[in-house]
């Protein structure tokens, strides 16, 4: 094997960088033993790569749209510029009609570029000047008789104005106004105007959000009890659903890596709950109070199971990783969930993992399902017995190495 055949990864569980054969399908972390399904780690990977070109083409029109925010704002200064006189449109006169002289032969009528002239008429037509000259004496000319110019009137002098006098103005008395039930006369006296306040939207968002944690989840509608997760929720505030009597279930995106203390605490009508797959540990009091609450599918990546966490209607769990562990009742914390020890249905009656179950009594004072396995005799990693021949698991090819 050489360094072709290897990828570089990290650890899920205790995120130490290791070195896997490409061909294979799984591989185990030397430092804590944790088996990784190396499919399941490229899937993740692609995953990331996609995320980070998505978030560079959302870099690339937050940039477009500064750019335009910018020329708006310069379009907007100048036009208030505008609306306060410093600066004027200027706009051009249309300019006036200008005619050429033309040189016009001897003879020859000269016509002007004005189209209403007379001369420009094409039924008048002048063959010679001298023409033109006879026929002008052989028209009658009548005299012209003086006009008598008519009697002038003498101009009469305009009168004299007075100057007039400015009269101060009387303020204005309000006149009192007579109440029908009371004898008094009252005087209305003008009030100042009211200032308006503007009020600012105050109405409840059903996701409060603080960028990508999720603070306080708000029912808008009664009828809807059925909750998602947006894609924009990467982490559950501690208490955001707390005390809901409503919410009857929820499902969680793929991006919610943590929910945070108290988070469902007290969700009475709270029956059904699909958890990340991204999600590593379920913190102090998560599920607390859920009476309703009677299974729960905990993920592979998931860890740890805090203390008191999930004290509430639980009759099952369903575990995807025999290495999740759970704290049990100490002198310093109370135990991660309840177990049935009495068979009086109060508490969690049994563990599934990959379809077979284990009673819950006999599995939680090991802490984990790899522990339990090891004191059987068995598998740590699947569970199941190992070969008489070659010592080796059926199941995922694992040697006994306890």
């Amino acid at each position: 094997m050489t360094l072709r055949d290897l990828i570089e990864m990290e650890c899920t569980a205790c995120k130490t960088v290791i070195y896997a054969d490409k061909n294979a399908d799984h591989w185990y972390c030397g430092v804590c033993g944790k088996r990784i399904d190396l499919k399941l780690a490229t899937e993740l990977q692609e995953k990331e790569n996609q995320l980070k070109a998505k978030e560079a083409q959302l870099k690339i029109k937050e940039n477009a749209l500064k750019k335009k925010e910018a020329e708006l704002k310069e379009k907007e200064e100048l036009i208030k510029a505008i609306e306060n006189g410093e600066e004027l449109l200027k706009q051009e006169a249309p300019a006036s009609p200008t005619f050429k002289a033309t040189p016009v032969a001897e003879g020859v009528v000269p016509k002007l570029n004005r189209p209403d002239t007379v001369l420009n008429n094409p039924e008048m037509k002048f063959t010679n000047l001298a023409d033109v000259n006879k026929r002008s004496e052989t028209v009658p000319v009548t005299p012209v008789q003086p006009t008598k110019p008519a009697p002038v009137k003498p101009v009469q002098p305009a009168p004299t104005v007075k100057p007039v006098t400015e009269t101060p103005l009387k303020p204005v008395i309000p006149e009192p106004v007579k109440n029908p039930e009371s004898k008094t006369e009252q005087a209305i006296t003008p009030k100042a105007p009211e200032t308006v306040k503007k009020t600012s939207d105050s109405k409840p968002k059903e996701f409060e959000m603080n960028g990508h944690t999720l603070i306080k989840y708000n029912v808008m509608n009664d009828k809807i009890s059925k909750v998602y997760i947006p894609g924009d929720v990467w982490r559950i505030g501690s208490g955001a659903f707390k005390d809901n009597t409503i919410i009857t279930s929820v499902v969680c995106n793929d991006n919610v890596k943590e929910i945070g203390d108290s988070a469902f605490q007290g969700c009475t009508e709270l029956t059904e709950i699909t958890l990340s797959g991204e999600l590593r540990k379920i913190h102090y009091k998560t599920f607390n109070g859920c009476t309703k609450l009677k299974s729960i599918n905990i993920p592979e990546n998931v860890t740890e199971i805090m203390c008191d966490s999930m004290v509430c209607g639980l009759e099952e769990i369903i575990l995807n990783s025999p290495r999740t562990t759970w704290e049990q009742a100490s002198d310093f914390a109370d135990a991660s969930f309840s177990v049935d020890k009495n068979g009086n249905g109060k508490g969690v009656r049994k563990i599934i993992f990959k379809g077979n179950e284990y009673k819950a009594v006999d599995v939680f004072k090991h802490g984990c399902l790899s522990n339990y396995f090891k004191a059987s005799g068995l598998c740590q990693y699947c569970g199941n017995k190992f070969s008489f021949v070659n010592g080796k698991c059926p199941t995922c090819k694992s040697k006994k190495d306890y």
